[in-house]
C-alpha cells in the first residue's frame, strides 16, 4: 500500500500504483464490485516483463490495492485481455501470453485463467493455450464477450502479420476450443505504423431506438494528436463479421487528447451505456519518466453513449455523477484567484461571437492550453498546445480540433494534479496529462488572440 498525498503529481482520483502500469485489463463487475486488472511492472518504473496488477472499488474514489493477479511463467509473459463470467457464476479471465522467438518475432498465444469469485485465486486452465499461435507476429489483447444472438463467446483480437493493423474474431461456446471467424479493419480507419490494439466491441442503442454495435480499437502509433490514440468504427456485427456503415476512409476518435488508449469495458454491468477505462498515457513518451514512484495512471471512468449529429452517429460519453460530485466545483463565471488544490472540476457554458477566440489557461502558465475560435463561417476551432519537457521530445504538442458549428457550447474539464480530461457537450473529449511548476495555479479564462499558424497536425472534424 502506499499513500497518494505526498508525491506532486500522484492525481487524486485518478487510478495509480506503485511501479509502472498500462493497459487497463479484465474489467468486471462482481457482487457490487468493480474489479480492475492493469498490466504492470512491479518492479520498474518502464514497461518490463508483463503482469497482472489488481484494485477494486464501489465508486472509483476509494480503491483497494489488491496482490499481484496474474505472473510470467515459462510459457510468456502476460499481457492484455479480458474478463468474463459464466452464466454458472465462474469467472474467467483471458489473456495473451507473450515471449520473443528465436528470431526475435513476438511469439503470442491466448490463455485462460480461472478465477474464484472474490477475484483472490486464480489458476490457469491445464489445456492452455486455447488459441495457438497460428504464425501471426500479432496476434494479441482478446476482449471476450458473450454474443446472445448466436449464443457463443466472441472474442476481438489484434490480428497482423507483423504489424497488426486489424481485428480478427474468433467463437466459442465452452471458453475453450475457439474457431476463427473473421477479419475487419485492414483498407478502413487509419493505419500509421504502430499496431492496432486493445480492442473493445459494445452494442449500444441510438436516440431514435436502432441498435448498433460499436468496434473500438488503440492506435499505436500516428493516432489524430501523434503517437498513441483511441479509434473507432459504428455498424453491425452478426456474430461472424462487423460491418462498417461509414465509408472505409472515415475516422472517428473516441478522445483528442494525447493521453486516452487502450480503451476497455466493463463486462457485466452498465449494458445500455457501457463503462470503459483507458490509459491515461501515450507509447511517445511513457517511457520515460518524469515520475519517481509511479509511472502511469488511468482515466476517469466514463460511460459511452450514441449521439446524433449532422455528420450521423457518434460516439459520446459521460461521467457517472458520483466521480463528478468528488472534484471540488469552479465555476467559469466564478472563478477563484488561485484554486484550493490541484484537483477540481471546472464547467460552464462558452458563447463565442464570429471572430472571437477565448482561451483556457491552467496551472498559472502563461500560454494558454486551450483556445476555442470561432471563425468567420460559424465553426469553432479548439487549440490545444503542450509546452516542451527536457527529456521527452515528443512531448510538446500544437495542433486543433474543428469542433463544428457551435456558437455556444457547454465546458467541462476535469484537473487532478496535471492530468486534464476536457469535454465539450460530452461529445468531444481531450485527454492530456501536464507537469506544471504550480499544480494550484491561476486559472483564466477570456478573451485571446490567435496569432500563430497551426502546421503540425491537419485540423480534422470532430463530430
Amino acid at each position: 500500500m502506499f499513500n497518494q498525498s505526498f508525491e506532486k503529481f500522484r492525481p487524486q482520483l485518478h487510478f495509480s500504483a506503485h511501479h509502472w502500469i498500462n493497459d487497463p485489463n479484465g474489467l468486471i463487475y462482481v457482487n457490487g464490485v468493480y474489479h480492475v486488472f492493469y498490466q504492470c511492472d512491479p518492479d520498474g518504473l518502464v514497461h518490463g516483463t508483463m503482469h497482472w496488477g489488481h484494485a477494486s472499488t464501489t465508486d472509483f474514489v476509494r480503491w483497494k490495492h489488491h496482490d499481484i493477479a496474474l505472473f510470467p511463467d515459462q510459457n510468456g509473459a502476460c499481457w492484455s485481455g479480458s474478463a468474463v463470467r459464466t452464466k454458472d457464476g465462474d469467472v474467467k479471465l483471458l489473456y495473451t501470453s507473450h515471449l520473443v522467438d528465436e528470431n526475435g518475432r513476438d511469439f503470442q498465444q491466448q490463455w485462460l485463467v480461472h478465477a474464484d469469485e472474490f477475484m483472490a485465486k486464480f489458476e490457469k486452465e491445464r489445456t492452455n493455450p486455447v488459441i495457438m499461435n497460428n504464425g501471426l507476429a500479432c496476434f494479441r489483447d482478446p476482449k471476450v464477450f458473450w454474443h446472445e444472438g448466436t449464443g457463443r463467446w466472441i472474442m476481438a483480437l489484434s490480428h497482423g502479420e507483423n504489424m497488426g493493423h486489424s481485428v480478427g474474431f474468433h467463437s466459442s461456446t465452452d471458453l475453450v476450443n475457439w474457431r476463427f471467424e473473421s477479419v475487419f479493419g485492414e483498407d478502413h480507419g487509419r493505419h500509421g505504423d504502430g499496431s492496432w490494439e486493445c480492442p473493445d466491441l459494445l452494442q449500444l442503442r441510438a436516440p431514435d431506438g436502432t441498435q448498433h454495435w460499436v468496434l473500438v480499437v488503440g492506435i499505436g502509433n500516428q493516432a489524430y494528436g501523434a503517437g498513441s490514440g483511441t479509434m473507432y468504427f459504428i455498424g453491425q456485427f452478426d456474430g461472424r463479421e462487423f460491418t462498417n456503415a461509414n465509408p472505409p476512409e472515415a475516422e472517428l476518435w473516441l478522445d483528442y487528447g494525447r493521453d486516452y488508449y487502450a480503451v476497455q469495458s466493463f463486462f457485466g454491468i452498465h449494458q445500455e451505456e457501457p463503462l470503459v477505462l483507458a490509459w491515461a498515457n501515450n507509447w511517445k513518451y511513457a517511457q520515460h519518466p518524469v515520475t519517481t514512484s509511479f509511472n502511469g495512471l488511468l482515466s476517469l471512468p466514463r460511460h459511452l453513449k450514441l449521439i446524433e449529429t449532422s455528420q450521423g452517429l457518434r460516439l459520446g460519453a459521460h461521467v457517472p455523477e458520483q466521480m463528478k460530485s468528488a472534484f471540488p466545483q469552479i465555476s467559469l463565471s466564478d472563478l477563484p484567484t488561485h484554486p484550493s488544490t490541484g484537483v477540481f472540476r471546472l464547467y460552464g457554458s462558452v458563447s463565442l461571437s464570429v471572430g472571437e477566440t477565448k482561451a483556457l489557461t491552467l496551472f498559472g502558465d502563461l500560454v494558454p492550453q486551450f483556445e476555442f475560435a470561432c471563425n468567420t463561417d460559424g465553426s469553432v476551432t479548439l487549440r490545444q498546445r503542450r509546452a516542451p519537457m527536457e527529456g521527452r521530445t515528443e512531448f510538446e504538442h500544437d495542433y486543433c480540433i474543428a469542433l463544428g458549428e457551435m456558437s455556444a457550447f457547454d465546458l467541462e474539464v476535469f484537473v487532478d494534479n496535471g492530468v486534464v480530461e476536457l469535454n465539450v457537450h460530452d461529445l468531444i473529449w481531450s485527454t492530456n496529462v501536464y507537469y506544471p511548476d504550480q499544480l494550484a495555479g491561476r486559472i483564466q479564462f477570456g478573451a485571446a488572440s490567435n496569432d500563430t499558424e497551426l502546421e503540425a497536425y491537419p485540423c480534422l472534424q470532430a463530430p
